[in-house]
Order: structure tokens, then sequence, then C-alpha cells
């Protein structure tokens, strides 16, 4: 039977990978360790754990060593010697650092990274890029929402009425559509724009305002990602937003794009036409940011424009999050535990299949490792 070991992560982080509800889901398959308080942050007792059939231990090291199968969010193995061949699944962004792949090129070693899942019907109980992406999207609006100094909502009271906000949401994949869903929920007016063109369908579905510009490349081969622009047809959205921007009370940015930096869509000339007390919340920051002024998990202000960027803003809502992705990593598991022996075959393995025995074989994580030497 396979072992599985469930690793805490960094104090940041606050999610676990799989819930006493996995563990229990994958009774029969596999027998699980979980590293003490793994869950605590999220909600999950150690107490659950064991309940589910789980065995609590207090050290990694332990883990590490009991299990053959070690998973987590992006909590990496960081040295030190290993009894035996491990493979680590998690959602590691090799794509975007590709630096990390060191750690995991050594013999015996073989790594999944589930953010590169293929956009497949059969893929979609593992797509835990769009459950990040939900949470993501619905915690930008609340955050956006304690920090602005407008209502969302219309409010009609003794001592007039106040207009609903106005939200400019960029990009609409998964994120950007769930971020147009609350502010809709909460009353706000919301216009989005996104890259592509076949997202015009589903923001107009959600009640925002749809904004085109003509002119950009689609890439059917991008599997429903956003792909690179020329700095033209960029020049040519910014001077569309900025009338935009100029009239939004939050503008929340999620444009990211696989392996590069992300585009930048909000420039200082923007932000110093936007209007005192306006929120800026940029989900792209860890890829460089959709602002040029946004920081990594700071608050930047300027021209009374608050700038927002987190980094791990899912792991605010730690234990949905940590609800969805169990649900996701789970079904992972049990689809490899079902096609391992022949990963070569299967697309979902092949997509996010890393490394193998220590040797980097996912092509498109070759083909950018090759780009940047």
């Amino acid at each position: 039977m396979e072992r599985i070991g469930i690793l805490k992560e960094r104090a940041d982080r606050r999610v676990v990978v799989l819930s006493p509800a996995g563990v229990e889901r994958l009774s029969g398959k596999a027998t699980v360790f979980v590293q003490r308080d793994a869950g605590r942050a999220a909600g999950f007792t150690n107490e659950a754990f064991v309940a589910a059939g789980a065995q609590v231990m207090d050290r990694e090291e332990e883990v590490i060593t009991g299990a053959n199968v070690l998973v987590s969010y992006d909590h990496h193995h960081l040295g030190g010697p290993l009894n035996g061949d491990k493979t680590f699944i998690g959602i590691f962004n090799f794509l975007s650092v590709p630096s990390e792949l060191d750690l995991y090129q050594h013999q015996g070693v073989t790594a999944y990274s589930l953010d590169l899942m293929p956009r497949t019907t059969l893929a979609q109980a593992m797509d835990v890029l769009s459950s990040v992406g939900s949470i993501s999207g619905y915690q930008a609006v609340l955050l956006a929402a304690e920090r602005s100094l407008a209502t969302v909502p219309m409010i009609i009271s003794a001592g007039g009425t106040l207009r609903p906000a106005n939200f400019l949401i960029m990009g609409a994949g998964v994120a950007g559509l769930q971020a147009i869903a609350t502010a809709r929920r909460l009353g706000a007016v919301v216009k989005a724009y996104d890259v592509r063109s076949t997202s015009k369908e589903e923001v107009e579905s959600l009640g925002a305002e749809f904004i085109e510009v003509e002119g950009a490349v689609n890439d059917r081969s991008a599997g429903g990602y956003a792909v690179q622009q020329s700095e033209a047809f960029l020049q040519q959205v910014r001077e569309r937003i900025a009338s935009e921007a100029a009239k939004a009370d939050v503008i929340i940015t999620t444009a990211r794009i696989p392996g590069r930096k992300a585009p930048t869509l909000i420039t200082e000339d923007m932000v110093m036409g936007m209007k005192p007390g306006a929120v800026i919340v940029d989900l792209a920051a860890a890829s460089g940011g959709n602002c040029t002024l946004t920081v990594p998990d700071c608050t930047v202000m300027r021209n009374e424009v608050t700038i927002l960027g987190p980094t791990s803003i899912e792991c605010s809502c730690a234990h949905s999050t940590s609800f969805l992705l169990s649900n996701n990593y789970s079904a992972f598991i049990e689809h490899y535990l079902a096609h391992r022996e022949k990963a070569d075959e299967d697309e979902i393995l092949r997509s996010t299949l890393v490394v193998q025995n220590g040797e980097l074989v996912n092509e498109r994580v070759r083909a950018l490792t090759a780009a940047t030497l």
C-alpha cells in the first residue's frame, strides 16, 4: 500500500492540501502520515486527522522517512538524505521559479507540479489553479471593500443616497470572474477587460460590462491561458484603461502569463489620474505585478491611492481553500495510483511530471530553462 506524507506548510501559507475528509477518501488505497499541526491553521485538528485514519507524526523528518509520496502546497524539501525513492506532489511553479528545480534533481526523486495541469474535462477535478483562483478573486473584492473609502452597494439613508462603487476587473480568468461575481453580489457597478475576446460572454453573463480592445493575439495551443502580446497592443490597452481607471473606485488586476513576467496594465501615470481613496488589488504581484507601483506583500500609497500586492491571498481563507485543494489533490492521487505504471501514455501525468528519478523531463519547463541559459 502507498505511504503518503502530508507536510506542514510555512507559517504564511496556513493551508493543508489534504483535509481529514481527503485522508478518509484515500483510505484503503494508502497509509497517510501527517505532520503534527499541519492542518491546525486551516481549522483541522490533529484529532480529526487521527479519526480519519491518518497517523500524526511530530517532526517533518519522520513524515519524510515514513512516506514515499510527499504532498504539500509549495513546501520544498530543502536537502538532507532521503531513505529510498521519493515522489513529491505540489504546486511548485517551476515555470516562474526554475531555480528551485535543483532541489529535486537528485537520484531517486520524482516531482509532479499541479500548476501544469492540462485544461481538459478529465483533469477538471484536479485543477488546483482554478480552486486557488476562485478564492483569490473572492478575497480580493473583500480586501478592496475593506480598504476603500466608499461603500460598495448603493445605500439610501436619511442623509441621502450613496451611489454603488465602480469596480474595474483586469483579467477574466477564474480569479477575475469570481471577483466580478462577488463585486456584483455586493452591489458594485463592474467593468472588466481581458485580452481574450472569448471572455466577453462570460463577463456579461455575470452582469458586468466588457471592455473591448481590438488586435489581441490568441493562441489555441495555450490551453485557455493568456499569451504574450505585442507592446503596441498593450499600449492600446493602457490608453483605453487609463480613462476607465480614472472613474474606478476599485481596480483588481489578475493578468498572469505562465513562465513570464506579468504584463504591465496600470502605469504610474494612470495611478496619478485616479481619484483619491481608490484601491488597487494586484493579484499578479508574485510575478512582477500588473501595476508598476506594486510591491509584493506591501501596501503602497501614491496620490492617495492604495495599492495592495498580496502574494498568497488565498491563504487568508485557509479552511475553504484547503477544502477545495483537498478534493483536487485526492483526485490527482487517485489518478496517479491508477495510471502511474503507464505515465507516458497519460496526458495528466505526462503534463504535470517535471522531474523523474532526478532528471528534468517536462518539455514546457525544459524549454523555459533552456531559454534562460
